[in-house]
């Protein structure tokens, strides 16, 4: 079973999504210049722009337009306080080589990211950022995580420790 399959097992059916968009994640990648992650970008076509519990929010192209892609991928502020704060900064961010890409935040303030330093995005490893200053990095796909996360492995000291609960379901913004 895959990890994507997993997920749906674990969060049930989407209610209102349900259908990829293949338009708007082009545009995404050319905005990023870079292609994203193909289960991450399969998740999101299945569940849409949401919230696991309304704790992890993620979200994705709804339009396309420029100032949605500037809005999702934008990391202009963060690039400037790695400069004023490298320490509390350890990584890149994109367009950086290396760089970190966003996917997700959650309620405590925590930032969630793609580590895109591998040529195949596929391979490309999960960066979650505290409020705190603390990071958490570990290899394998989004999905893998998420389910690292259900299964309380391999997941972020700091992260909620009551998140994900057991019958958590996927609430969609849609």
């Amino acid at each position: 079973m895959s990890s994507l399959e997993r997920l749906g097992e674990l969060l049930g059916e989407p209610v209102t999504w349900g259908w990829a968009r293949p338009r708007l994640w082009a545009a995404s990648e050319q905005h990023l210049g870079v292609e994203l992650p193909a289960d991450y970008k399969a998740f999101l076509d299945l569940y849409g722009p949401g919230s696991i519990d309304d704790h992890l929010s993620l979200d994705r192209p709804m339009d396309g337009d420029a100032g949605e892609l500037e809005r999702l991928w934008s990391l202009g502020a963060w690039r400037r306080a790695r400069l004023s704060d490298p320490d509390l900064y350890p990584y890149p961010f994109h367009p950086d080589p290396g760089g970190l890409i966003p996917w997700g935040s959650d309620e405590h303030g925590s930032e969630y990211y793609f580590l895109a330093i591998e040529p195949d995005p596929d391979e490309w490893r999960i960066v979650v950022g505290s409020e705190c200053g603390q990071w958490f990095e570990t290899a394998g796909t989004f999905c893998d995580f998420l389910v690292r996360c259900f299964d309380r492995v391999d997941r972020p000291p700091f992260l909620d420790r009551h998140w994900p609960a057991p019958d958590a379901r996927y609430h969609s913004h849609a």
